[in-house]
């Protein structure tokens, strides 16, 4: 049911769609997280100490260039859906050629860029002397690796926005697999960093050209013809992405400012104790964006028909669900936090488990409100959520800054934690109130009925397995999970009734062809 056996070339029904983008997502996550952590000791093994560093300081300068997407897939995945919506293929095209043309200039930008810093930058960074000259190539290589995802996301990659998430999971399932193979191979074979870095340009170009035959077999009416492109597809475009590109720069000083002040005021071990405990809590956002991220185009499908009525259910419906896995994931996670980074990093680390609880809780707030990110996104409101990271990310440097010197690594951790509280819970649903006109009454009183026992329930099972299979080994916490969660879904199935599921069947029900 989840994963597809064939091409559909017509409107699919979006809500069973979206069931296999969700599922096709997680699939998806699985396969990367399995591939990461069977694999990637193997690399390091055999590249050596060195070499993976330099692999690494590599991948992490391509990885700031990602940013010169300027916000244009969020841009693509919101017209293409909704002129999906509408029918309108002249509008889908025009957007598509034109995204490429700028996609195109941002690919030359990319490789141009990457040269600068291979003979100008690069040996200001601790390489071994020996290594210098490679890094360089590998340098080049993979930002050719990132201008061709550039250039040609706009028919290989962006089968999203034509709501078939599924099938653009199970290419990129195909690519890791790939990937991961041919780099076994080769490094088994006594190749290094070259060879491995040249993989990645070779795979993702053999996914974007399936990719492209499958759109058009898909909807042949696309047409590649550079001469669709228009001034108002470039308005529509920037506009829409100019926004999202601050938006992105916004997370990613988010996401990097703890470390950046640990780093300041503290010590680069603590990096490391903070690293570490931000791990679950990054698992379970990526779980929760696997649900989130679906829904963008479903819900701007929903906006070009001008339907906020089915936009609003699909909110309610979704964050009560993911609040109730949350708060279910947190009440676990914050009885086995020491047990569980006892046994994946020894001990020496118990600092990371106490970082871990004061985080997850308010993760467990903060990550549902995903589903508002792709409601904004969705409905060209994204300006907003600009304003409420903004919000947070100031709040948090303040906040940990000021507690950083009253109680070091824990004050950088409370310094995150309580602006997520406090704008997730109270700001954020302002924020949706105003674009979709719900009732916060009625959104509290759910969402604390879905969260609340979720926790409560979890927390009293964990404790109660913790004195019954004390989780001295793997297997155990194993066991302990998988009782949770068994009996968690039972409980789930309970507090999703009545009404809900009402709500669900009728979305169910709705097919736009």
């Amino acid at each position: 049911m989840y994963i597809f056996t064939y091409i559909d070339r017509t409107m699919p029904d979006l809500i069973r769609q979206l069931t296999k983008n969700i599922f096709s997502s997680w699939t998806s996550l699985a396969v990367r997280s399995i591939i990461v952590f069977l694999v990637n000791p193997f690399i390091i093994h055999t590249l050596g100490d060195e070499r993976y560093g330099v692999w690494v300081l590599v991948m992490s300068i391509i990885n700031y260039m990602i940013i010169f997407d300027f916000g244009m897939k969020q841009a693509l995945t919101r017209f293409i859906s909704k002129f999906l919506g509408l029918n309108d293929f002249k509008r889908i095209n025009a957007v598509v050629q034109t995204a490429f043309i700028a996609y195109s200039v941002i690919a030359l930008a990319v490789i141009a860029l990457a040269l600068v810093i291979s003979f100008f930058v690069l040996d200001r960074f601790n390489i071994p002397p020996d290594l210098l000259d490679t890094g360089r190539l590998v340098l080049i290589i993979t930002a050719l690796h990132t201008a061709i995802n550039f250039a040609l996301y706009c028919w290989g990659g962006a089968l999203g926005g034509f709501h078939r998430f599924d099938i653009s999971n199970a290419l990129l399932i195909g690519e890791d697999i790939l990937r991961t193979a041919a780099i076994i191979i080769l490094l088994k074979s006594g190749y290094g960093l070259v060879a491995l870095a040249m993989v990645y340009p070779a795979v993702i170009l053999i996914r974007h050209l399936v990719g492209t035959v499958i759109l058009k077999r898909l909807y042949p009416q696309i047409r590649f013809n550079l001469k669709n492109r228009s001034r108002e597809s470039w308005r529509m475009l920037f506009n829409y992405g100019k926004i999202g590109f601050l938006i992105s720069i916004v997370w990613l000083l988010i996401a990097n400012t703890d470390h950046v002040l640990i780093g300041y005021f503290l010590t680069a071990g603590e990096i490391t104790l903070f690293s570490i405990a931000m791990l679950p809590v990054i698992f379970l956002r990526r779980f929760i964006q696997a649900i989130s991220f679906p829904l963008q185009p479903l819900i701007s499908h929903y906006d070009a028909l001008d339907d906020r009525e089915n936009i609003r259910r699909i909110y309610n419906i979704a964050v009560k669900i993911l609040y109730f896995i949350s708060f279910s994931t947190a009440g676990f996670v914050m009885v086995y936090a020491d047990s569980f980074i006892l046994l994946w990093m020894g001990p020496g680390y118990g600092v990371s488990g106490d970082i871990l609880r004061i985080l997850i809780l308010p993760a467990a707030i903060y990550l549902p409100q995903a589903v508002a990110n792709s409601v904004l996104f969705g409905t060209e409101q994204h300006r907003r959520l600009l304003y409420v990271l903004l919000a947070e990310g100031l709040s948090n440097f303040i906040l940990s800054v000021i507690l950083v010197g009253y109680f070091d690594i824990y004050g950088i951790a409370w310094g995150t934690a309580i602006p997520q509280i406090l704008i997730y819970l109270i700001v954020m649903p302002a924020v949706i109130h105003a674009t979709l006109k719900i009732n916060l009454k009625d959104f509290y009183l759910s969402s604390a009925f879905s969260a609340l026992p979720g926790l409560a329930f979890s927390l009293g099972l964990s404790f109660l397995l913790l004195k019954i299979i004390p989780p001295v080994r793997w297997s155990h916490l194993t066991i302990d999970a998988i009782l949770t969660g068994g009996c968690l879904l039972l409980l789930g199935r309970v507090i999703m009734h009545g009404k809900d599921w009402d709500m669900i069947r009728q979305l169910l029900k709705n097919r736009i062809g």
